[in-house]
């Protein structure tokens, strides 16, 4: 869960980094007149933590007023801009929104370097989200101006492992795009040991879709030459975050092309998971054209189930649609296996408008699936099970995932079962502890 949690906060980061870089060069673009969204000269006797006068922002929007003269005139100091990020950011959590993290961007932007590294010498680094996400800012302003010290930063101050990935890869992801060969020049230079760790797989997320964006022959060309044959898992990485950034169907044809001598399953798969998702039509006429069916079912179902990650409903339809009939039930389990995790109201609602499959172990399948992560729909959907072996089981899976959360939800949940079923619960229970304790 934490390394999931860590994931989400490092996407949103990058993403909120590139967003906030956009939205500022557009609004810079209006000339002397612009005007800085987050200051506002009227509340002078606001002050911050250090002093400084900090501005106001609306405790839900995160919007500020603004007045031209300030905005223009006034440059942004070190406690100003710390005061400000902590306003718009200091209470969201996990989950700041977009539109927060890019007006906090477009504060950050306006330091120079040594008012970045002073601010990040003012920061209190913590391990709390808000506490992160404000200094991620800060570094990746301090990755723009001057990459090497930002990698020095992270890693003399960034605690915890996760965390300095996270960083790390923030902090390349920024450097490449703005010179993705010198990013890539540096990552290959550093020890094997580090690219094969969890920092270096990150890092080729940004930089390898940096540097396709910009010249798709060099990025591939350094899949080719500059990564061991026989380290799938990087050349995966790199392969999907190429493919990730192109949009035109003969860029994916010659990136697919190369891919294709590198006898990588896992890597063709992630060019095919990212056209379908941009142009479904000329990705599955391509790939009806390998020759291999194992190979060519294989790749189609992973693309498959990535593609019904995000979005579920026409990939889901799509899939269905080329099953030979025999093929129904099986595709179906995957469309269920795909959709489980993250949308299981959907996954059901999918179910049960189909009229030529057996939905009863695809529905167990779905409650199963769903009940660690979501044990309130397990629950509710635990009546549609006839089976009264699955029915136990899946009735001894929700009641440990409410014991996660809470033992008198559990056993509140556990009191409205048939006295049967409970008594089939307990004694299962009993014997896995029983097991465990010997063990």
């Amino acid at each position: 869960m934490k390394l999931l949690i860590g994931s989400l906060w490092i996407a949103t980061v990058i993403c909120a980094y590139w967003y906030g870089t956009s939205q500022l060069n557009s609004q810079q673009t209006a000339g002397p007149g612009y005007v800085n969204i987050a200051t506002d000269a009227a509340t002078a006797d606001k002050q911050n933590v250090t002093g400084s006068k900090v501005l106001p922002v609306d405790e839900e929007t995160g919007e500020g007023a603004v007045t031209n003269a300030q905005s223009a005139h006034k440059p942004v100091t070190v406690d100003d801009a710390i005061a400000q990020t902590q306003a718009l950011l200091g209470d969201m959590g996990w989950s700041p929104t977009m539109a927060s993290i890019a007006k906090a961007y477009a504060i950050v932007s306006q330091l120079n370097l040594e008012q970045t590294l002073a601010a990040l010498n003012q920061l209190e680094y913590g391990d709390s989200p808000e506490s992160l996400q404000i200094t991620m800012l800060f570094i990746n302003r301090l990755a723009e101006l001057s990459p090497l010290q930002a990698i020095d930063y992270v890693n003399l101050n960034v605690t915890g492992s996760m965390q300095k990935d996270g960083a790390m890869a923030a902090v390349i992801a920024t450097w490449a795009d703005s010179d993705p060969h010198a990013a890539l020049q540096w990552y290959l230079s550093q020890p094997e040991d580090t690219r094969q760790q969890a920092m270096g797989r990150f890092a080729l997320g940004g930089l390898f879709s940096s540097l396709a964006r910009q010249d798709l022959d060099a990025a591939i060309s350094s899949i080719e030459t500059d990564f061991d044959a026989n380290d799938f898992e990087a050349i995966q990485y790199a392969i999907s975050s190429t493919a990730r950034s192109l949009q035109k169907t003969e860029d994916f044809e010659y990136l697919l092309e190369r891919v294709q001598a590198m006898d990588n399953d896992s890597a063709l798969q992630a060019v095919f998971s990212s056209w379908l998702a941009k142009e479904p039509d000329e990705a599955l006429a391509r790939l009806d054209l390998i020759s291999d069916p194992e190979q060519k079912q294989a790749i189609e179902e992973r693309a498959f189930r990535s593609w019904m990650v995000r979005e579920p409903e026409e990939a889901a339809e799509r899939f269905m649609q080329r099953a030979a009939p025999d093929q129904r039930q099986s595709r179906a389990k995957v469309v269920v296996e795909a959709m489980s995790f993250n949308q299981p109201e959907q996954a059901l609602s999918w179910l049960n408008r189909q009229t030529d499959i057996d939905t009863q172990p695809l529905t167990s399948e779905l409650i199963s699936r769903s009940a660690y992560r979501n044990p309130q729909f397990a629950d509710q959907n635990l009546h549609k099970i006839t089976n009264q072996d699955d029915l136990t089981r899946l009735t001894s899976r929700v009641y440990q995932s409410y014991s996660r959360y809470s033992q008198a939800k559990a056993d509140e949940f556990l009191s409205r079962q048939l006295p049967a079923v409970r008594e089939q619960v307990l004694t299962r229970l009993k014997r896995v502890e029983e097991i465990r304790s010997r063990g």
